[in-house]
């Protein structure tokens, strides 16, 4: 291997924390340095490293607190739209409740990069074209949520970005059932399912479906907590 590929490898290995770094750094360098880095090696390091940060030796909360944090502002939005006398026009939202959504759609994202990680090294085409596509549409959809919060145009921008998030959604959904998560699987297909759905019952059925992800992710992270001697919530 030359200079410039083992100084490549060395910067893949210091996307590492710290602590991973000094137990397995020298191990992975060695690794690299021997296989080279393919592109399906680079894309495997570049997961490893994100999950190292968000799954330490304790688990990490974050996930989960983004996971209830999206529940409860999707919940909160479905009850102010419920609440209005008359059905929303297409393509679904409230101007005073925009702010409910913007917010349940950008703590989302962690959660879906954080139940993709669940997937370790068998997450399948599902997976990985399910959190490609979740991450584009969700971001997406923030972005033209936020433009429709200034008052500009956002009806078929608005809805193309939400149909890609459920898209991926349902990928990762599919991708969670084959791994046997077939609860988890099952509500973000339910998720993915009422993000499309005519907004009278879809917003409700979506805060409902984040909530029952919100519900197993923190069973997972005390199970796990517990495990390894107790919840770890700092």
């Amino acid at each position: 291997m030359t200079a410039l590929a083992r100084a490549r490898a060395a910067r893949y290995v210091r996307l590492y924390p710290r602590a991973w770094r000094e137990r397995y750094g020298e191990e992975l360098q060695a690794i690299l340095e021997t296989d080279g880095l393919a592109l399906r090696t680079r894309v495997d390091l570049l997961r490893g490293a994100v999950d190292a940060h968000l799954h330490p030796s304790t688990p990490s909360p974050l996930p989960v607190v983004a996971a209830l944090s999206a529940s409860a502002f999707a919940v909160a939005h479905a009850i102010a739209l419920a609440a209005q006398p008359v059905p929303t026009d297409w393509p679904g939202y409230l101007d005073a409740a925009l702010p409910l959504i913007i917010a349940s759609v950008l703590a989302l994202i962690p959660v879906v990069i954080g139940v993709w990680l669940k997937l370790g090294d068998a997450d399948g085409g599902f997976g990985r074209i399910g959190v490609i596509l979740a991450i584009v549409g969700y971001g997406a959809w923030l972005v033209a949520l936020m433009a429709a919060a200034t008052r500009l145009a956002y009806g078929p921008l608005t809805a193309a970005a939400a149909t890609v998030a459920m898209a991926g959604t349902a990928a990762l959904g599919v991708a969670l059932v084959g791994r046997s998560r077939v609860v988890l699987g099952g509500l973000f297909g339910a998720a993915a399912l009422a993000g499309v759905a005519p907004p009278a019952l879809g917003w409700l059925a979506f805060a409902a479906a984040w909530t029952g992800v919100a519900v197993v992710l923190v069973a997972d992270f005390v199970g796990a907590s517990a495990a390894r001697g107790g919840p770890h919530l700092a």
